[in-house]
């Protein structure tokens, strides 16, 4: 356990690990405790006052053959534990999107809302295992169409914004350049996900640059 992961986190970590086992999320867990300790440390505002703006957190993979979904639940969890009102909103386009292994319909989702083919109340689920909620991905862009308009993407994340302190969302390395260059309110911070067998000078550019996107981030390497 690191020294700098804020009390109301340890517990946890002390105790939750067969929870996300259940999920497959380990070895992610162990390694997302970081980044979990990075972004209670000033960049998801935790502790904050009660009428601080939502927090937006990219959880994203580093390539396009990366898949952070574990890491990203394994996140969310973690900072639901530690704080109320927290979503993770899955944007994945592949087969590897979070509702599967969560036992929660994919559709309708992310995608239908942004197209304004659903509702909220249609498409906000409770994760079985914490106090998270989650928001599926929908149907991928290549069978549903392309996402909404800009200014509907965005008026989707702004009510998101309205009623959750935390909005994690977890993309693969396409659709987090896609957020990260469209929605008029920037992220807070990120965690990009990236192999952890693969020399970085060898990574394919991804949005994990600071300089392009202008918040804050936070390496995680998967298990190679």
């Amino acid at each position: 356990m690191s020294s700098s992961t804020p009390s109301r986190l340890k517990p946890l970590w002390a105790s939750g690990a067969a929870r996300l086992l259940r999920f497959g999320a380990m070895p992610a867990g162990a390694r997302a405790e970081n980044a979990v300790a990075w972004l209670a440390d000033g960049h998801a505002e935790i502790d904050g006052a009660g009428e601080a703006p939502c927090r937006r957190i990219l959880v994203a993979g580093a390539d396009t053959d990366v898949r952070p979904q574990s890491e990203a639940l394994c996140i969310a969890r973690a900072l639901a534990e530690a704080a109320t009102r927290v979503i993770l909103i899955d944007t994945s386009q592949s087969a590897a999107a979070l509702s599967g292994p969560l036992e929660l319909p994919r559709s309708p989702g992310f995608a239908e809302l942004s197209q304004q083919k659903a509702r909220f109340q249609e498409v906000i689920h409770r994760d079985p295992a914490s106090a998270l909620h989650f928001l599926a991905s929908g149907k991928p862009r290549s069978l549903a169409g392309e996402w909404g308009a800009p200014s509907v993407l965005d008026k989707v994340c702004r009510a998101i914004d309205e009623n959750y302190r935390l909005a994690i969302f977890c993309a693969e390395h396409d659709e987090a350049i896609m957020l990260a260059r469209s929605l008029k309110r920037p992220f807070s911070a990120g965690v990009i996900v990236r192999a952890g067998n693969r020399p970085r000078a060898r990574r394919a550019p991804s949005p994990a640059d600071t300089e392009a996107f202008g918040f804050p981030l936070f390496w995680l390497d998967q298990q190679g």
